[in-house]
């Protein structure tokens, strides 16, 4: 029998649980991520068997009626009653007639025993007698729990004396919160009970479904003795396999219930992409940004002083040239700029990002995604403040200093040779030489000596201050290419992966919400 096309809402949960199992590894337990895609392949298993056929289970404790109820169901008596307890040890399933269909899903189901009871079923409807899911054998116990899993429609029976029991409502029932259109509770055993009792016994039944999630399942109350309730279950079942939706509904039940229970455990609190300056501003301090700017504006002041020197005074300072060149050049080439470290790099995005709000695998997720980043761009990090060019280039007004300090040098030096010449000619009693004055009693060695240091020291004082506003300006500028640099590394190698990261998180968030809603959407 060709299966129909799938459902919107099967589409969706299959899309949702391909993007938990894709987008979980590493951000949820690897044993949730492993119960998605189980429930993947059993999505893929059980529609590609199409929808043609419903099958129904009966569960339940121990002598609770089901293999009776079955006998009542299928019109003829397949499974063993008796009072040996437990009586099923194995699933046997009724079909009106066996077909290839129905062999390959019970095949699949892992059913050996089966049995053709004609016209006692509809031709879309299978019916299973389960062993007990409390069986102190415990192999009954897993197969109990394997089946429940896997069939269409779960038909939990209880008795008036096991309805109320914590290992029931707590155990199985406890995974079928959103399977009301798939959920059948039985009350068998109703005729043990007068009409007043069995009535309460049926109110508290449903408070304590209610209490339980599963105020909408539907609730019967049934004799196999008697044969009391029978046909209402029965129309039910026959219902549900004329819809031919039981199967998909299961498995739509079955990812609402993972989704919700696996989002209670996702972290809520969302990541943000840090800004850019806030990263900047922390990895400047991790490449050691800031003292390389330091380091420019030394340099500009170094530069400036050897630069706007006279050359009357270089011509001096010969001796002293070398040693300065070295000190330039070692100043210049070294020391190199502080290795950023994915340590210093790592805690800097962390901060940036505010990562701590997130716990768990997603905090685990975050963490590794901001160290891999970190790793890989720590050298274009510190590659941005090396190529930084901090040895200044030549400015013009160092040249024209340079040309005002050895013309007020020659003047002074003009001045002290003048007054020199006069001091020998008195100490030798040579004839007086004429000295002109500038004006009043001032000769002019004197004002040329007075004026040329005077000049000097000013122009000393003037190239400083030049200096300190020219390296303050030197030191922004290299400052501004270190951050260019930095703010082109962090953007591609830092944010760039940890959106990604973020952008992951959100759509597995999407994802697990999606199912958590799959039980509400047509």
């Amino acid at each position: 029998m060709r299966a129909r096309p799938a459902a919107p809402a099967q589409l969706q949960v299959g899309d949702a649980l391909d993007a938990v199992v894709e987008l979980g590894d590493g951000r949820l337990e690897p044993s949730v991520v492993a119960e998605a895609g189980e429930l993947r392949r059993r999505l893929d298993e059980r529609l590609a068997r199409g929808d043609g056929l419903t099958v129904a289970a009966l569960a339940g404790g121990t002598g609770v009626g089901k293999s009776a109820l079955t006998n009542v169901l299928l019109g003829r008596e397949v499974a063993v009653e008796g009072a040996r307890r437990p009586t099923t040890s194995q699933p046997l399933a009724g079909v009106s007639r066996h077909t290839d269909v129905s062999d390959a899903l019970l095949d699949w189901l892992d059913v050996p025993e089966r049995h053709e009871v004609g016209d006692a079923l509809p031709d879309g409807l299978v019916l299973l007698d389960l062993p007990d899911h409390d069986s102190v054998v415990a192999s009954h116990r897993a197969t109990a729990v394997r089946m429940a899993a896997r069939v269409d429609v779960v038909v939990w029976v209880v008795d008036p004396l096991k309805y109320a029991r914590e290992d029931t409502h707590a155990g199985p029932l406890a995974d079928l919160t959103a399977h009301a259109e798939v959920l059948l509770v039985v009350l068998n055993r109703a005729d043990e009970l007068p009409p007043d009792q069995l009535e309460v016994c049926r109110t508290d039944l449903r408070r304590r479904l209610e209490a339980g999630g599963h105020g909408q399942a539907r609730l019967f109350a049934t004799s196999a003795r008697t044969g009391a309730g029978v046909d209402e279950l029965r129309s039910a079942l026959v219902e549900l396999a004329e819809r031919r939706r039981a199967a998909a509904a299961r498995l739509v039940a079955d990812a609402a219930v993972f989704g919700g229970r696996t989002l209670d455990h996702l972290d809520t609190a969302e990541v943000r992409t840090p800004d850019v300056d806030d990263v900047l501003a922390e990895v400047l301090v991790a490449v050691d940004g800031h003292r390389a700017a330091a380091e420019a504006a030394g340099l500009y002041r170094l530069e400036t002083a050897r630069r706007a020197r006279s050359p009357l005074a270089r011509a001096l300072g010969r001796p002293f040239r070398a040693a300065a060149s070295n000190l330039l050049r070692r100043t210049a080439d070294g020391p190199p700029p502080r290795t950023a470290t994915v340590e210093a790099v790592e805690s800097a995005m962390l901060r940036a990002a505010d990562v701590g709000r997130t716990s768990g695998h997603a905090h685990a997720a975050m963490h590794q995604a901001v160290q891999r980043a970190a790793s890989r761009s720590a050298p274009t990090l510190t590659d941005a403040v090396a190529r930084a060019d901090l040895v200044p280039r030549p400015r013009r007004w160092w040249k024209v200093v340079s040309i005002l300090r050895l013309v007020a040098e020659l003047v002074a030096v003009v001045g002290a040779l003048w007054l020199a010449a006069l001091a020998v000619v008195d100490w030798l009693r040579l004839p007086e030489l004429p000295v002109p004055h500038v004006a009043g009693e001032l000769p002019w060695p004197t004002a040329l000596l007075l004026g040329g240091v005077l000049a000097r020291l000013l122009f000393g004082v003037l190239t400083r201050w030049f200096a300190r506003v020219g390296a303050r300006r030197h030191a922004a500028r290299v400052r501004r290419r270190i951050e260019e640099g930095l703010r082109r590394a962090i953007t591609e190698g830092l944010l760039a992966p940890l959106q990604d990261e973020i952008d992951a998180q959100a759509r597995l968030r999407a994802a697990v919400q999606s199912l958590a809603e799959a039980a509400s959407r047509p």
